[in-house]
């Protein structure tokens, strides 16, 4: 602040000192910071301990899930000859079928059913010297591989390859 000369000058910065004065003589309203802390902690507290059993529950159970590694079709002549290899990636035990669809979505089930433990795998083979004359080389056809329990869990496509 500077020096003012002039009687009106004096005058208004008396009343901004006054004025200032009130301002920080006037009690503060809200709320202190440590009972704001602590509501917030209080909050916190009580939506973890709510939404605890719900995600607990949850990764508790198990998962079925699976991974189709290999998917090969080939055909020569009348002969073919279908290769799927599936690994369980989920944490229960599956129950797969798997079936082959021809172009007209006639099913052929490739193998037996298959019990297949969590880590572990499985391959279904499809070997047939007849059925060549339903696939055409070059052709994509669909694969379904289902549980008992869960139903479809894959559908994968696949290209004939030969001659």
């Amino acid at each position: 602040m500077g020096y003012c000369l002039s009687k009106n000058c004096s005058e208004s910065y008396r009343a901004d000192s006054l004025l200032g004065s009130i301002r920080t003589a006037r009690p503060r309203r809200g709320v202190s910071p440590i009972i704001a802390t602590i509501f917030l902690c209080t909050i916190t507290i009580v939506a973890v301990a709510t939404m605890s059993p719900l995600i607990s529950s949850r990764l508790s159970s198990p998962v079925s899930s699976l991974a189709v590694t290999k998917a090969v079709l080939i055909k020569q002549g009348d002969y073919v000859l279908l290769i799927v290899n599936v690994k369980n990636t989920g944490s229960s035990t599956l129950n797969l079928q798997c079936f082959l669809y021809d172009s007209d979505m006639n099913p052929y089930s490739v193998g037996d059913a298959q019990v297949v433990q969590p880590n572990g795998a499985a391959s279904f083979v499809l070997e047939s010297s007849q059925l060549g004359s339903k696939f055409l080389v070059g052709t994509e056809y669909r694969i379904d591989i289902s549980d008992a329990n869960c139903g479809r869990m894959a559908e994968v496509r696949v290209f004939c390859m030969g001659r």
